[in-house]
């Protein structure tokens, strides 16, 4: 049984196996983070579940009496989308880029140097200290479909407490279970003449 989604999320998948042991995209709860940081995730247009993130998004920024300081939100992406038009601080790079910019993030945390282009240096440095201030209640989300950008955006989040808080495996998202490498083996079982029908 070969699983395929339109929009790949494997790569995601596959680094929440080796990172967590459990492949599946977790609940995540914008309304809870003070700080989110969003790498080429489109989370209020397209990505994944926009339509339960843009609700919860909301909630964070507005001031009431229960919410007496908004959400700070930081995007970077390689093109402008409805996410970024509502960030707080919006930055521009390659989305080959995304997973350097993920380890920068990562360093900055353990106290290491970033290797990122001069533009996203001062950023990066605003994100690793809004983090640090914001530790259980921050959110890191990333748009790469490499698993390897993937699980350096795991490593965050479990260093600045996010899971259990701001992203919770107790309830899953079970609309995109594709796995990439499945779907190759198959297309080449397909060249190769190894199969003898689909449904």
């Amino acid at each position: 049984h070969v699983m395929y989604d339109a929009v790949s999320y494997s790569g995601m998948l596959d680094a929440n196996l080796s990172s967590f042991g459990k492949r599946a995209i977790p609940a995540y709860h914008f309304d809870q983070a003070k700080v989110i940081v969003s790498i080429g995730a489109d989370f209020l247009g397209t990505w994944i579940s926009p339509e339960i993130y843009a609700k919860q998004y909301s909630k964070g920024r507005k001031i009431s009496a229960k919410n007496l300081s908004l959400s700070k939100h930081f995007q970077i992406e390689g093109m402008m989308s409805l996410t970024g038009g509502s960030a707080d601080e919006r930055y521009t790079c390659k989305p080959s880029q995304y997973g350097a910019v993920a380890l920068a993030i990562l360093n900055g945390l353990n106290g290491g140097s970033s290797n990122v282009p001069e533009n996203l240096k001062e950023a990066v440095k605003h994100i690793v200290t809004d983090l640090k201030a914001n530790m259980g209640a921050s959110l890191v989300v990333c748009g790469s479909n490499n698993p390897a950008d993937q699980t350096v955006v795991n490593a965050i989040n479990s260093a600045i407490g996010a899971l259990g808080t701001t992203i919770n495996f107790g309830t899953v998202n079970q609309t995109k279970q594709g796995n990439d490498a499945d779907m190759n083996a198959f297309a080449e079982a397909l060249k190769g003449g190894q199969v003898g029908g689909v449904m």
